[in-house]
């Protein structure tokens, strides 16, 4: 299964438009992280045979909104990033999905791109749980414009990368 992330679009619908190009056939699902969400209905319609999940923006309208997906045997969690501090602390909303039992958190909001894995320490003696943050960074603002490609080769495991357009 191969995943396209996108956020903050900004309203460039033309680079997104053009990146699922680049991976069609293989692109299993598209998913928008917000600002805009009116840019990933528009993508969509564009492509209608791709299944598309958004999580809002702090640009868009509904942006309380989080989108939990199991996908193969991963959880992912889409979440609303402006509400969860990512500018200052990415940790705070990596527990939010640690106590959800997420596998891969995915944010966007600061127009820059994260990968990595955070060892988060449940409350109440919950122990320690890892999390993946991925952040595609912007595909509308950022330069260069990035967006982010999860693969499943197999059930359970993951590969993270990030793609220039």
């Amino acid at each position: 299964m191969k995943i396209l992330v996108f956020s903050d679009s900004h309203g460039n619908t033309e680079r997104m438009i053009s990146a699922i190009a680049d991976h069609l056939p293989a692109v299993d699902l598209v998913i928008h992280l917000g600002d805009l969400e009116r840019d990933a209905d528009y993508v969509s319609g564009v492509y209608p045979e791709l299944p598309f999940v958004t999580a809002t923006g702090n640009c868009d309208t509904y942006a309380r909104s989080r989108r939990r997906s199991e996908l193969i045997g991963l959880r992912t969690m889409g979440i609303p990033d402006h509400t969860c501090g990512v500018k200052d602390d990415v940790e705070a909303a990596a527990l939010v999905a640690a106590e959800e039992n997420v596998d891969i958190l995915l944010y966007g909001h600061t127009h820059a791109t994260d990968d990595r894995l955070i060892t988060v320490t449940l409350p109440f003696g919950g122990g320690e749980k890892k999390v993946r943050v991925f952040n595609p960074g912007s595909i509308g603002k950022g330069w260069p414009p990035t967006y982010g490609v999860i693969n499943i080769p197999k059930e359970g495991s993951y590969l993270t990368s990030h793609a220039e357009y």
